[in-house]
């Protein structure tokens, strides 16, 4: 909604950084809803980016990148402070 977000229909992950959600309500981006109108397709789209994540780790080798602080904060579940700066191998190329 144009109220909330800056260009609504561009993509752009940096709209989710912590300087820029400063003024934004908590419940401005909720995309399944909730309650009695919650979305029929939540639960299949939640169980199709774990088999995304499960793909991706059956497939490549993740590292974390050297020198990349791992701090955890308590949210509702524990989360990376800073995010996890990762490369990705593919398996195949790797002895």
């Amino acid at each position: 909604h144009p109220a909330f977000w800056e260009s609504p229909e561009v993509f752009d992950p940096e709209r989710f950084s912590p300087e820029r959600s400063v003024n934004r309500p908590s419940f401005a981006y909720f995309p399944f809803a909730g309650g009695p109108r919650l979305c029929i397709g939540n639960i299949f789209a939640m169980m199709e980016a774990k088999l995304v994540l499960a793909t991706i780790a059956q497939r490549y080798r993740l590292r974390l990148l050297p020198g990349h602080p791992v701090e955890y904060e308590a949210m509702l579940n524990l989360r990376p402070r800073h995010g996890m700066l990762m490369t990705l191998q593919h398996k195949s190329s790797t002895p």
